[in-house]
């Protein structure tokens, strides 16, 4: 159905895919696998006419496509629902699901029933929510389904799912798969971008591998296995995915919440984090998680008592929480964690300001000292970036996360508050944060991290707390810590050793 032949691009003089070739048979899903920077963003962005290769070809239905661009690639039957979403928060479900595409009768835009007309597409794809609502206010797991329904509208015969997932839980991944199911049986042709490997495994009859702009194999799902696609992407055997625990140390609490309380999302919350301790927050999305550490970092008006060694601390803003040594990372990068359209440098800076001026009222950066801040967090993290001056916008999801983090490390927080850290992001580059982590915590720091993927929690944190319906039900360590007790609690909200 369609070719990718032969493709070169490059940005800035930084050549990013190198003679990429594969091809999208009807009918049939097909896995596009690669380390984060190995090109697979800027494959599709190829294929739905946002980039235009610097050499090669794109031939859909055995002729090259001219001209190409996202209009002529949505005519074509080219739909894409891409991790980073695209929708308008102030505008309604409705409104966004059928953006450019209004049903008309006539010649006559059908606005009054644009509720009505959404609804079969918003059951498509699992979501029970009002078309009326404002998009902006559905967490980020709903808008990505808006996302798929808003995709559906053109009837895509080839489906493009950028990271589709990546915010959903277990009951919405399955909806995504009915889909892809109902997609296949009509002999449509999708494209699935994950760095969840059971799902590739699960939905896909080919996977195509993209290391460092290049393919390196394109593999039958039959004739291959997990450990196999994680060499052809990385070119060396993994090991050692989450660092060792350390022993249990008897340090006190750094800091302790008591009957932690967000109007509408969690109630009567107990933490206790100490330095050298990774705990997680588990449980279905949804459940409280997500508030728990805005109101730490100072984002959520809260109720209860917050104490900071020792001493009661309310944070009533981010400044607060920073001033105090709380740094929040969250979970939606692009818009929270990160400014895109400023430089790499520019991001690992600007938390960092006050130790890079001097103390004075005309104070002005010391480029020096910036610039040996900025190439030692790269190094650290191992962002891959052209230079510090390329624009966060142009990394890849990984690199971002990592700036994302690294900006913060230069501050000393006392407190690390992560959501959803390796959202995204593949598998090498998860082993990279979750050692990163594990010696920031040795180091020190208290840290705090929410994730929907329960091997991440069981693999990564010393002590689990699992939430239910805004509340803590269940914690899980040591032995109690495993993937089958975390599931149970998160589901039942009953104590999962009981």
């Amino acid at each position: 159905m369609l070719s990718v032949e032969g493709v070169c691009k490059s940005f800035a003089g930084n050549r990013v895919l190198h003679e990429v070739t594969f091809d999208v048979r009807a009918g049939e899903v097909l896995a596009l696998v690669g380390e984060n920077g190995a090109g697979k963003s800027t494959v599709l962005s190829l294929i739905t006419g946002l980039q235009t290769p610097d050499s090669g070809r794109i031939v859909l239905d055995g002729e090259p496509v001219r001209a190409w661009s996202p209009q002529r690639a949505r005519s074509a039957g080219i739909g894409s629902v891409h991790q980073e979403l695209s929708l308008n928060p102030h505008q309604t479900v409705a409104e966004n699901i059928f953006l450019g595409a209004w049903p008309t009768r006539g010649g006559l835009v059908l606005g009054r029933n644009l509720a009505e007309h959404a609804r079969p597409l918003l059951e498509r794809v699992g979501l029970d929510v009002d078309p009326r609502t404002k998009a902006g206010r559905l967490p980020l797991g709903q808008q990505q389904l808006v996302e798929l329904a808003k995709a559906l509208v053109s009837r895509p015969r080839l489906l493009i799912l950028d990271e589709a997932t990546s915010a959903l839980d277990d009951d919405q991944v399955q909806a995504v798969f009915r889909v892809v199911r109902e997609l296949r049986e009509a002999n449509s042709s999708v494209i699935m971008v994950s760095h969840r490997m059971a799902e590739l495994f699960a939905m896909s009859d080919r996977l195509t591998v993209l290391r460092d702009g290049q393919v390196t194999a394109t593999r039958e799902r039959a004739e291959t296995d997990h450990d196999d696609i994680v060499r052809l992407m990385i070119g060396r055997e993994l090991s050692n995915l989450f660092p060792d625990r350390p022993a249990a140390t008897e340090a006190g609490p750094r800091l302790v919440a008591r009957g932690l309380t967000v109007p509408g999302a969690c109630h009567g919350v107990d933490l206790e984090l100490a330095p050298g301790r990774i705990i997680g927050l588990g449980g279905l999305q949804g459940q409280g998680q997500r508030e728990v550490l805005r109101a730490l970092g100072g984002l959520a008006r809260h109720a209860g008592t917050v104490e900071l060694d020792g001493r009661p601390c309310r944070s009533r803003s981010p400044r607060d929480a920073i001033r105090r040594g709380i740094a929040y990372v969250p979970e939606d990068r692009k818009i929270e964690g990160v400014h895109v359209a400023q430089s790499v440098r520019a991001n690992l800076a600007l938390p960092n300001l006050r130790t890079l001026a001097p103390a004075s009222r005309l104070a002005t950066v010391a480029r020096g000292a910036e610039n040996r801040l900025v190439d030692e967090l790269i190094r650290r993290l191992r962002v891959k970036t052209s230079s510090p001056a390329q624009q966060v916008r142009r990394l890849s999801g990984g690199n971002q996360q990592k700036v994302a983090l690294a900006k913060w490390l230069p501050t000393r927080p006392g407190v690390l508050l992560l959501a959803e850290p390796t959202r995204g992001i593949d598998v090498g580059t998860k082993r990279e944060i979750y050692h990163l982590l594990r010696e920031l915590a040795d180091g020190g720091m208290a840290v705090l991290v929410t994730s929907g993927d329960t091997m991440e929690l069981v693999g990564l944190c010393d002590e689990v707390a699992v939430m239910y319906e805004g509340t803590v039900v269940d914690r899980l360590s040591g032995p109690d810590l495993t993937e089958e007790r975390l599931v149970r609690a998160s589901v039942t909200g009953s104590v999962a050793h009981a």
